[in-house]
């Protein structure tokens, strides 16, 4: 990574931070310990010279290999193989004062948000630190090691790696599911810092 790319790269994550009400606190201090983290290997992540720095992939605890990104060309969220390279793949997880977590895309300059109602879509949108529907919280790990990326909002509602028609990982926009319907593993992620 160039010296100007870092130094824009710490702006851009100064600037957020500083948004979030987390004042001059070191980003390393201000960021959530990655819930769910999973090990890291070789085979499974590769490490990255393009990373942003504090920055975390969030890994489908059922697919592994898949990983949550946005998009450039609209507000969606999709499942792509993982690519450390890919910014729009990397996540600041920060910590809100009331133990809840807000996912910052620094490729995309938003923040990931819940849309409302049983199986909503998850999006990108700009900050708005009123917006509970931007807030997320994490279960409790389960015995395959991952943990519900869970909508404050509505914590009955997770993130859903499962397609909507079949077995496989979703090929659409990410959509939320409740706990109770279906199979929990698709609904669990695990963090890996980059």
């Amino acid at each position: 990574m160039s010296i100007n790319r870092t130094m824009s790269a710490r702006r851009a994550i100064a600037t957020v931070v500083a948004s979030l009400g987390l004042g001059t606190a070191l980003l390393g201090t201000t960021l959530a310990p990655t819930a769910g983290a999973a090990e890291a290997t070789a085979s499974s992540v590769a490490r990255s010279s393009m990373g942003i720095p504090g920055a975390v992939i969030i890994q489908s605890a059922a697919f592994p290999g898949k990983i949550l990104c946005s998009t450039p060309a609209d507000d969606s969220l999709l499942l792509k193989t993982v690519n450390t390279r890919d910014l729009y793949c990397q996540w600041l997880v920060v910590e809100r004062a009331d133990n809840t977590y807000t996912l910052y895309n620094p490729a995309k300059d938003q923040v990931m948000a819940y849309t409302g109602g049983d199986e909503g879509a998850v999006v990108m949108a700009d900050y708005d630190r009123s917006q509970i529907a931007q807030e997320w919280s994490w279960g409790g790990q389960e015995d395959w090691g991952g943990r519900a990326l869970q909508s404050f909002m509505d914590s009955g509602q997770n993130v859903d790696a499962k397609s909507r028609t079949g077995e496989g990982p979703t090929s659409g926009a990410i959509r939320t599911r409740g706990w109770r319907h279906g199979h929990q593993r698709e609904l669990t992620w695990n963090t890996i810092a980059l």
